[in-house]
């Protein structure tokens, strides 16, 4: 479509100049015109009319003015006159070589088609800037894409703002034709808008991972066990590392969070059996933990086809099966 369109634009307007010099020609005579003179004036008014309305319809398919509203309002207008034109054209077909007005040295035909020609350029120069916007800022459309993805726009409002005006501002210089203003500016603007994918992402992955481990280091489990609440740290650490480095391999981020979560579960896990065995110390109920505790590694032992060795520690008992295995 695009390239018809560049083609058409091209052979109208060769034939827009020719006509309109013949119209005035034919219009200065002292002669009236005749019948062939008016049906060729009428036919080319008609052929540029067709011409603008394939224009607009371009125009509209486009949605061309989502990228250029200046020149495509302005088309609308001079598409409005147009119609307003032909239309009277049409049901006059014979007036085509008369005068447009009163105080106009142009024909009928001559105005249709210099308001065709007025047309055909400006939607031409709408789609030309539509498609240096998508060819230069191709890269910040896929982050933004991103960003609505991840909601980064309600969690991060103040940075998606700023960000999202730039991005408006550089696609009116592109309309303006300011493209190397504009290209010497999209490498940092592109490391902004990255950094905010990576909170985004990060946000939607691991929020909830970070939000709990900040509550456990600051509760009572981080003093039972130490150890392991820095195990879960280096784990949530090592996911968000990961993001950073590898903002959109989704798939290999989940990974890396399932294994932080896991960390978590094996904080609360432990504490929850160190409160176990601290209340059964209370309750003076340790044996019946130990013979439990003994009778599972009895079970474990025997499968394993060691039989008995309760005459073992635990460690040793558990090493056993180990070194079976």
């Amino acid at each position: 479509m695009r390239m018809k369109f560049g083609l058409v634009f091209g052979v109208v307007l060769l034939n827009i100049t020719g006509c309109k010099t013949l119209d005035s020609v034919q219009s200065l005579g002292g002669s009236s015109p005749s019948h062939e003179q008016v049906q060729a004036a009428y036919s080319r008014a008609e052929a540029a009319y067709q011409e603008a309305q394939q224009a607009m319809y371009l125009a509209n398919t486009e949605s061309l003015i989502d990228y250029d509203r200046a020149r495509v309002q302005k088309a609308q207008k001079e598409w409005q006159e147009l119609e307003e034109s032909f239309a009277d054209l049409k049901a006059k077909p014979f007036e085509a070589l008369d005068s447009a007005s009163f105080f106009s040295s142009q024909t009928v035909s001559g105005e249709i088609i210099e308001l065709s020609q007025e047309v055909l350029a400006l939607v031409g120069g709408a789609q030309a800037a539509k498609n240096l916007i998508l060819s230069v800022l191709e890269p910040v459309r896929s982050h933004f894409a991103v960003l609505d993805k991840f909601a980064a726009k309600e969690h991060f409002p103040i940075r998606y703002r700023k960000l999202d005006e730039t991005h408006k501002k550089y696609r009116a210089m592109l309309v303006d034709g300011k493209q190397p203003e504009v290209e010497s500016e999209l490498a940092d603007f592109n490391a902004q808008l990255t950094a905010l994918e990576v909170s985004a992402v990060e946000l939607y992955y691991l929020g909830e991972t970070l939000s709990q481990l900040r509550t456990i280091s600051a509760s009572s489990k981080a003093k039972i066990l130490p150890s392991v609440v820095l195990d879960a740290s280096n784990s949530s650490e090592y996911a968000k590392v990961y993001i950073r480095n590898n903002v959109r391999d989704y798939e290999q981020i989940e990974e890396k969070v399932h294994l932080a979560k896991l960390q978590l579960l094996r904080v609360d896990n432990l504490y929850q059996e160190h409160i176990f065995r601290k209340e059964a110390l209370k309750n003076n109920k340790v044996e019946a933990q130990l013979l439990e505790l003994e009778s599972h590694l009895l079970a474990l032992t025997e499968k394993a086809g060691l039989g008995d060795l309760r005459h073992l520690s635990f460690a040793e008992q558990l090493s056993a099966v180990k070194d079976k295995l």
